[in-house]
C-alpha cells in the first residue's frame, strides 16, 4: 500500500493549530520518543511472528512507552495482538465481542486465542506464571482432594474448548530497558495432561515445617513420569486457578527490547543492544534486528 508521507505530515502540522502549550509539549514528547530503538530477537519459530507481526508489535510498544512507564496490561495486549494479526494479513481479526458465550480473547490467523500477561521485578527464569488462568468461585467449596479433582475435570477442562491457543506476553526489566517475550503454552500438551492426570491423589496442601497451606495444589508431569510440566494452584484467597508452566515446554515466539521509560532527550536513548535478552534453555543464539521507527 502506497503511503503519501507529505500529506500525512501536512495533516499533522495543520492539527497543531489551536493547541495549547501543554498540549503541544505532550505531542512533542510523544514524537521525540517515537525515535526509540527496538531490538528484536527471534524465537524458535516464525509461524506466528513474521516480519509484519514483528514490526507492528515494535510500533505499538514504542507508542505505549512514549506515554507509560509500566508494562502493557492484558487489555492493551489484546488490542495490539489483534492489530498484529491484521498486519500479518488477516483483516478480519477481531476481539471477542461477547465473553459470556466463549472465553477466547482474540480470533484471527485461523485460531481463537487466550491471551495472558506476566510482569514483575523477579520473574521466574524457569516458569511462565499465569496467575489468573480462570476465575473459580467453586474453589471455596472444594474442601477435599476429591472435590478438587472433580471440579477441575468438570469446570476447568471444558473451558479449554473455548480457545485453541494460549499466548503469554512477559515483561521483564533490566536497568533502563524492558524486554517483552512472547511465549505460547502448548494447548494440546496442557489439555492432554489435565485429562490424563487429574485425579484426587495428586491434589494436596503444601507443608513447610508445621505450617500447612490454605490452598490445594497439584503437579502435572511428562508422560514418561519425568520432569514437571506445570503446577496448578487452586487459590482460595482470590478464588482463581493459577498455572505455573515450565518455560522449556513453551514455544518461544520472539523478544522485543526497548527503553522502558521516557527520556528527556532523544540523544540520551542508548541502543537496546545493551540490554540482556533472556536466554531460554533450548534456544541457540540467533540473528537480531534493530529498527528505528519513523516519525
Amino acid at each position: 500500500m502506497d503511503v503519501d508521507l507529505k500529506a500525512i505530515q501536512n495533516r499533522i502540522i495543520s492539527g497543531f493549530d489551536g493547541l495549547e502549550a501543554r498540549q503541544l509539549a505532550a505531542v512533542e514528547s510523544v514524537v521525540r520518543n517515537m525515535h526509540r530503538k527496538v531490538n528484536f530477537r527471534p524465537g524458535n519459530t516464525t509461524e506466528l511472528v513474521g516480519d509484519a507481526f514483528r514490526e507492528e508489535m515494535a510500533l505499538f510498544l514504542v507508542v505505549h512507552h512514549a506515554l507509560h512507564e509500566r508494562a502493557l496490561n492484558k487489555e492493551n495486549f489484546e488490542y495490539i495482538f489483534k492489530q498484529c494479526l491484521i498486519a500479518s494479513g488477516d483483516v478480519d481479526a477481531r476481539l471477542n465481542p461477547n465473553q459470556k458465550q466463549a472465553k477466547f480473547d482474540v480470533e484471527g490467523g485461523g485460531y481463537t486465542w487466550s491471551l495472558k500477561t506476566e510482569t514483575g521485578d523477579s520473574m521466574s527464569k524457569n516458569q511462565v506464571k499465569v496467575e489468573k488462568f480462570t476465575e473459580a468461585l467453586w474453589i471455596r467449596d472444594s474442601l477435599t482432594s476429591e472435590d478438587c479433582a472433580r471440579n477441575v475435570r468438570e469446570l476447568v477442562i471444558p473451558r479449554l474448548s473455548d480457545y485453541e491457543r494460549i499466548v503469554v506476553l512477559r515483561a521483564s526489566r533490566a536497568g533502563a530497558f524492558i524486554t517483552y517475550s512472547l511465549e505460547e503454552i502448548p494447548w494440546g500438551l496442557l489439555n492432554s495432561s489435565l485429562v490424563s492426570q487429574t485425579r484426587p491423589e495428586i491434589f494436596s496442601k503444601a507443608q513447610r515445617g508445621k505450617k500447612v497451606a490454605k490452598s490445594f495444589g497439584a503437579n502435572y508431569f511428562r508422560e514418561d513420569g519425568g520432569t514437571r510440566q506445570f503446577r496448578m494452584l487452586l487459590d482460595t484467597s482470590v478464588e482463581k486457578v493459577r498455572i505455573w508452566f515450565a518455560l522449556r515446554e513453551c514455544v518461544h515466539h520472539g523478544y522485543w527490547t526497548l527503553p522502558g521509560s521516557t527520556a528527556t532527550d532523544v540523544s540520551n536513548l542508548s541502543t537496546a543492544a545493551a540490554a540482556e535478552i533472556p536466554r531460554q534453555p533450548d534456544q541457540q543464539p540467533s540473528a537480531t534486528y534493530q529498527e528505528e521507527l519513523p516519525i
